[in-house]
């Protein structure tokens, strides 16, 4: 029997890891110098207000080896297969955590897959290989099929400022200048041979913004998750210029947790996807 493991920035609900058998690796985060394990996705509590008034002091930790041991050693022991897969590893030290790990444990029962993406773009390729798992495939065959739907799948998202993105030092070539002050936002996007935070332009305004980030959906899409924190009005928004686009595309609503939202704000919203 093949498990799934990932770390917390897939963003599921408690029902959704359930349902696909996917046990889940906690990322940490400090705020005020307490540490804090993420959750499921509806299990974090209200955290969006601690962050606000804790947005100079607070941190985050990736998943240890201790963490993804405990886990890959359970499973083993069962007599089972292991395939994790985690945030892209230009994100996170998560990946070479979980890499480690598997070496300790038993490196023949367990793959390590970098998603090179997060959120609802992990939640997507879990997804997928929940379905392989399923289908009765082995888990090399899974691995290699993953591997594959890395490049067919995306996400893009916006920021109200990059106060967060600047602090977090992930911006790279990414322009700081762009903000709120001139009705100006930042599209970014993660780049599918490799993971980094990369730009994808700007927009000028709300019309603009929600337009860029529906047209950041490819014509081959078949699943999309859109992915909010912050305005309500959003998200709907998003929804209502994709699903013009798109009227048969499976679309669903996540929200980010607080590993996420210390690195990119609490005002995002963005998209994810995956092609067939």
């Amino acid at each position: 029997m093949i498990t799934l493991v990932t770390d917390s920035t897939a963003y599921l609900t408690k029902a959704e890891a359930e349902k696909l058998k996917i046990r889940l690796v906690p990322m940490h985060y400090i705020l005020a110098g307490k540490s804090y394990a993420e959750s499921y996705a509806d299990e974090n509590g209200d955290f969006v207000p601690q962050i606000a008034a804790h947005q100079e002091i607070c941190a985050t930790a990736q998943a240890s080896v201790a963490d993804f041991v405990g886990i890959f050693q359970a499973i083993v022991h069962q007599g089972g297969e292991v395939l994790c897969l985690v945030i892209s590893s230009r994100l996170s030290g998560a990946y070479s955590s979980a890499c480690i790990a598997a070496k300790a444990v038993d490196a023949e029962k367990v793959r390590v897959v970098d998603s090179r993406t997060t959120a609802g773009g992990l939640a997507l390729l879990l997804k997928r290989a929940a379905a392989l798992i399923r289908q009765g495939y082995p888990l090399e065959d899974i691995v290699a099929q993953i591997k594959e739907q890395r490049g067919k799948t995306g996400i893009a998202f916006s920021v109200e400022d990059m106060d967060a993105l600047r602090k977090s030092g992930r911006l790279s070539i990414v322009r700081q200048s762009v903000g709120s002050i001139l009705n100006i936002r930042p599209i970014l996007c993660l780049e599918k041979d490799g993971g980094a935070l990369i730009s994808g332009g700007t927009a000028r305004g709300r019309n603009a913004q929600m337009q860029a980030l529906a047209d950041r959906v490819p014509e081959k899409a078949k699943e999309v998750i859109i992915e909010s924190l912050g305005s309500a009005y959003m998200a709907p928004a998003l929804r209502e210029r994709i699903r013009a686009r798109f009227p048969q595309v499976t679309i669903s609503h996540a929200t980010i947790g607080p590993v996420l939202a210390i690195h990119i704000g609490l005002d995002v919203i963005g998209v994810a996807w995956s092609e067939e």
